[in-house]
């Protein structure tokens, strides 16, 4: 790592910083980063429109800086911007590359905010938008299991406890005990994101800032539904909604291990009731008798 590589906390009248401190400031946050980058980049142009409707920008300035954003995003999905150990972080990569090409006006966009409620916002809209994906999913899993559970509801099958066969069932009430199962993961993960949907941009680190920001006008441009209003909690939740989130996303797991277990042992030669498509199993490279059930296993 170069001795010329600058913080944007760090003081300019300092020295550069020690190399093991740098080393183990440098982490592998960036590869995390890239995930939070494109959510960042919003965040930012939402921000940046906020400060001209209070007059910290003028309206051509404005512009002018929603512009580069809209090309850092471009260049980065294309690959043309690659976010990597030259960048302490993505905070700091999206000021450089404002600074590179706007010069001093690059550096307001970090006017009114810190990096805590800037990482925040960009982890609440990171987790909105995965924990939407992860409702639909549920959703179609679960649709997929009641579909079966209805076009095979009257099929006898074993009932099994402690693997052994204990009273009549059918794959009906089999299927439908997933679909139901994915139901309840889909209000979770609902009512995960609900909780998430709130802005903490504006709460700096953690006590406000001295400026009239339009915190209403940019949670509505990022399409949250309301604020997080006391700036020391907008601290403190930090970690308990992204706690949360995974909380989701386990329930959901757990219930697709349960039907991946029953999938896999299904398709053995001693129960024999499932069979799995040929696009979906592997074979062996010794035993040309072998149909395995890797996908599910995995």
């Amino acid at each position: 790592m170069s001795d010329a590589k600058r913080y944007l906390w760090q003081r300019h009248d300092e020295g550069p910083l020690d190399e093991v401190i740098m080393q183990f400031l440098a982490g592998e946050d960036i590869v995390l980063d890239r995930e939070l980058f494109p959510f960042d980049i919003r965040a930012t142009a939402a921000h940046v429109r906020g400060l001209a409707r209070i007059g910290i920008l003028g309206e051509e300035d404005c512009g002018q800086l929603v512009d580069l954003l809209e090309d850092l995003l471009r260049e980065f999905h294309s690959g043309r911007f690659v976010l990597d150990g030259r960048y302490e972080d993505g905070h700091s990569a999206i000021e450089l590359f404002l600074t590179e090409r706007a010069g001093d006006l690059g550096a307001k966009v970090h006017t009114g905010r810190s990096r805590n409620d800037q990482v925040a916002v960009a982890t609440r809209l990171y987790l909105k938008d995965r924990l939407r994906r992860l409702a639909e999913l549920d959703g179609q899993i679960a649709m997929a299991c009641l579909r079966k559970a209805e076009r095979h509801a009257g099929l006898p099958m074993p009932g099994y406890t402690h693997l052994q066969r204990a009273v009549p069932s059918s794959v009906g009430l089999w299927m439908a005990a997933f679909a139901e199962a994915f139901t309840d993961d889909l209000v979770l993960a609902r009512t995960a994101a609900d909780l998430v949907d709130c802005s903490p941009l504006g709460t700096a680190a953690g006590y406000g800032v001295n400026l009239p920001l339009d915190r209403d006008g940019v949670a509505r441009d990022l399409g949250f539904s309301r604020l997080q209003v006391n700036p020391m909690y907008a601290q403190n939740s930090r970690g308990k909604y992204e706690i949360l989130a995974l909380q989701a996303a386990l329930h959901a797991m757990q219930d697709l291990r349960r039907l991946a277990w029953d999938l896999s042992l299904f398709t053995t030669a001693e129960f024999d009731f499932v069979v799995l498509p040929r696009q979906y199993t592997t074979g062996s490279s010794i035993m040309p008798n072998k149909s395995n059930p890797d996908v599910v296993e995995l």
